[in-house]
């Protein structure tokens, strides 16, 4: 950990040497923040600052907590998820159900490890989550957007001097592990867990209700978090990381272990509904608004880390 500070500084210092000789090479042609949109899109775009002041601006007030104490924010700016939307994250053909919850978007920052958040955690009718752009700070305009996500558990997901945000689309493929068990897969590593297994971790119960087809649904769920599930396959996974669970119909959705861990909203995989064992595990996105993330018949558990700088490296739970 103290090597991987170490770097972080020394790469930082190298980087604000090569800006300030920047600076000095071409006086009076400041440099101007800008952010940048790219990556899974069709649409992609570079802001500058007056031009992400001239988007619709959204205004919250919230109480941070640290380790050293609370502090109110009063913040304006840019919602993530309207930068994302506006890209056009890249479609895919035919197009699958709810194809939002299959988009990923990283945010990064010139000094800042990167982040990475489910579009579904973002979206109103699903996670309902704000993440904002700020450029406005109690009433302080900043010279570079920062990225603040209000609900959160604390300021982990906060991203200073954001200058890109890079969009994924996750399509990945099910496959056909044995009755009741989960495969994971993160690149060229993969690892199966069967029933038995996942049943012997630690189980938690939610009651969760959420909007359906039908109406308002209201279940207990029992299982595993999908942290222990991770953790049982000997992954490890930070703020850049997302999951792709995919149900046996090829359905997929994707959330990051983050919306848990700093979010404070519980992510599970249920082995036990409604008193009744589930012949195949259910992702439970405790605290969503609809139930597209509910993902049932869990067959792969698709696991990967959104674009990063190579300087930057996120901490590991």
């Amino acid at each position: 950990m103290i090597r991987r500070w170490l770097l972080s500084g020394v790469l930082a210092a190298i980087l604000l040497a090569v800006t300030a000789g920047a600076s000095a090479a071409f006086p009076g042609r400041p440099h101007e923040a800008t952010v940048g949109v790219g990556g899974a899109v069709t649409n992609p775009q570079t802001y500058s600052l007056s031009q992400l002041g001239s988007l619709p601006q959204t205004t919250v007030t919230f109480t941070q907590h640290s380790w050293f104490g609370s502090r109110t924010y009063t913040d304006t700016g840019v919602s993530l998820e309207a930068l994302v939307d506006d890209s056009v994250p890249t479609q895919l053909t035919p197009a699958p159900k709810n194809a939002l919850l299959r988009v990923t978007a990283t945010v990064s920052g010139q000094w800042a490890w990167p982040v990475t958040f489910a579009l579904g955690e973002l979206d109103s009718g699903f996670g309902n989550r704000d993440a904002l752009l700020v450029l406005v700070q109690n009433h302080r305009t900043l010279a570079v957007p920062e990225l603040v996500v209000p609900g959160d558990v604390n300021g982990t997901r906060t991203v200073l001097a954001v200058n890109r945000i890079t969009v994924g689309v996750q399509n990945p493929a099910p496959t056909t592990p044995p009755a009741g068990a989960v495969t994971i897969e993160d690149g060229p590593f993969t690892r199966t867990l069967s029933g038995a297994q996942l049943a012997a971790l630690p189980a938690e119960t939610l009651s969760v209700s959420f909007m359906g087809p039908g109406g308002t649904q209201t279940h207990t769920e029992v299982g595993p978090t999908l942290a222990d599930v991770l953790r049982a396959a000997r992954l490890r996974f930070d703020l850049n990381t997302w999951v792709a669970a995919v149900g046996s119909d090829g359905y997929v959705a994707t959330v990051t272990p983050a919306e848990a861990f700093v979010g404070g909203r519980p992510l599970q995989i249920s082995l036990n509904e409604d008193g009744t064992p589930l012949a195949q595990p259910r992702l439970v996105t405790d605290g969503d608004v609809k139930g597209g993330r509910y993902v049932s018949g869990v067959v792969d558990l698709v696991v990967g880390q959104g674009a990063a700088p190579f300087y930057s490296r996120a901490w590991s739970r």
